[in-house]
């Protein structure tokens, strides 16, 4: 019997005969259990011990708006902890949260106003309303509705419904003072933002203007404008300098939509300065100038196309399919299929068909001078066709691998009096010349866009 007891006395207490740590530690847990424990249970219980009346609800924002607070959707704020105790919480102020339902690929306006939570005669209602200024064929995959709900006491209601198209374009269905729904288009308005940035290209200009915040149109405009007289592949090393100002439009609150105009660019290749500013010498037909007031535009592109890669030059090399050396009467451009190509000045469509090892082909006629040619293409475009007349930087086709080819690229060829020239050495025809009032006008707006670029910068 004794020694039963000296082997409990070991477990229990220490040599020294004080009472082991871990039992200390779990007695203090179990006793403030049972208490925390009496506490919850008799938490404002009230005269009924039914319902959680919040009169402040200043003592749970933090908790509702952090979670999108929806006392109808389990899992979100403090519902299941008080469903748990068997109480609901009852507001007697109101409430708001908003639902947000995306539209996916086969909804009708019918299956989303269900979504909403709408039933009944009330659900009939706010769709027979909406439909009155959505159109079911304009329903496209991420539109969006929100639905926005108060809860006053127990009860929630569903105030306003947004069918939302984008930044700009919404339908507003609200209750009026007799319960009724009713239907309200709003176009947001669009301002001109006029943004100046000035960077160095690290490796891409799309990747180094990109990253400065320049939008993709405005990068296009830019190469575009110089097009004509920079070979992107070949001049562009890195560390060049860039100077732009250009305009976007954008929501009243500075929400960013779309690009607007290049109104100067400055490119800086190895220590010579190519500003440009965009002046409208008729109305309706912009064009970028050199400070003298000499166009930009020449009468060919060196390169009609945008984001290529150069991966063959003029002359004799290799051929990748035949397997000896051959004369490449052209450049390539590596390029996806589908890429878009331009027609690389005004003229006339010579032939748009297949044509030999140079598959689908395009040659355009440019003037007493000068043609150009455009093989490989996986299609034309549409309505390009021999007799077609076209417009400098129109699309006329379209990347592919047709006829002799490894791979998607486009072939270009310049042909100067009947015979093929290389496209990136040949001298091309300068553009217009700006005079008299023109020239004049000219210069006052190169003024004020140094003005506004350097005033842009400086703040």
């Amino acid at each position: 019997m004794f020694d039963k007891f000296k082997l409990k006395h070991r477990y229990l207490l220490t040599q020294s005969g004080n009472i082991r740590l871990r039992y200390i530690v779990g007695a203090a847990a179990t006793f403030i259990t049972i208490i925390v424990f009496g506490m919850v249970m008799n938490w404002d219980k009230g005269e009924e011990g039914n319902d959680l009346l919040i009169s402040d609800t200043s003592i749970i924002p933090k908790i509702i708006r952090q979670n999108d607070y929806n006392p109808e959707q389990p899992g979100n704020g403090i519902e299941p902890f008080l469903s748990r105790m068997g109480k609901r919480p009852v507001f007697d102020k109101p409430y708001e949260w908003v639902k947000t339902i995306t539209v996916k690929r086969g909804d009708t306006l019918g299956v989303l106003m269900e979504n909403t939570g709408l039933t009944g005669e009330d659900y009939v209602a706010a769709l027979k309303t909406l439909q009155q200024q959505v159109d079911p064929s304009s329903i496209k995959p991420d539109h969006k509705i929100t639905v926005t709900t108060t809860r006053l006491k127990d009860t929630n209601t569903i105030q306003n419904i947004t069918y939302i198209y984008d930044s700009l374009t919404s339908v507003h269905l609200t209750r009026n003072s007799e319960n009724q729904w009713q239907a309200q288009k709003i176009q947001r308005p669009l301002e001109i933002k006029t943004h100046a940035k000035t960077l160095t290209i690290e490796n891409s200009i799309y990747g180094s203007m990109g990253k400065a915040g320049v939008p993709d149109g405005i990068i296009n405009d830019m190469i575009k404008a110089y097009s004509w007289t920079v070979d992107f592949q070949r001049d562009i090393w890195g560390d060049e300098g860039v100077e732009v100002l250009y305009e976007t439009k954008e929501t009243d609150d500075g929400e960013y939509v779309r690009s607007h105009r290049l109104l100067y660019a400055n490119l800086k290749l190895r220590n010579k300065e190519m500003p440009i500013y965009l002046f409208e010498k008729d109305k309706g037909f912009p064009n970028y100038f050199e400070p003298n007031g000499l166009s930009i535009r020449r009468t060919l592109m060196k390169t009609p196309i945008d984001g290529a890669r150069l991966s063959s030059g003029y002359g004799m090399r290799k051929h990748p399919v035949l397997g000896y050396s051959k004369m490449h009467a052209g450049i390539d451009f590596a390029a996806p299929t589908g890429t878009p190509i331009f027609a690389a000045g005004d003229g006339v469509v010579q032939r748009a068909n297949r044509f030999s090892s140079y598959g689908n082909y395009i040659k355009i006629r440019h003037n007493a001078t000068y043609s150009t040619a455009y093989a490989h293409l996986s299609r034309f475009a549409k309505g390009i066709s021999a007799g077609t007349r076209v417009k400098q930087g129109q699309v006329i086709g379209y990347v592919g691998s047709t006829g002799r080819s490894t791979g998607p690229h486009l072939h270009y060829e310049i042909h100067k009096n009947g015979k093929q020239v290389n496209p990136l050495s040949v001298d091309l025809p300068l553009g217009e010349q700006l005079t008299g009032t023109n020239l004049a006008n000219f210069k006052k707006i190169v003024a004020e866009r140094d003005l506004k670029y350097k005033s842009l910068l400086e703040q």
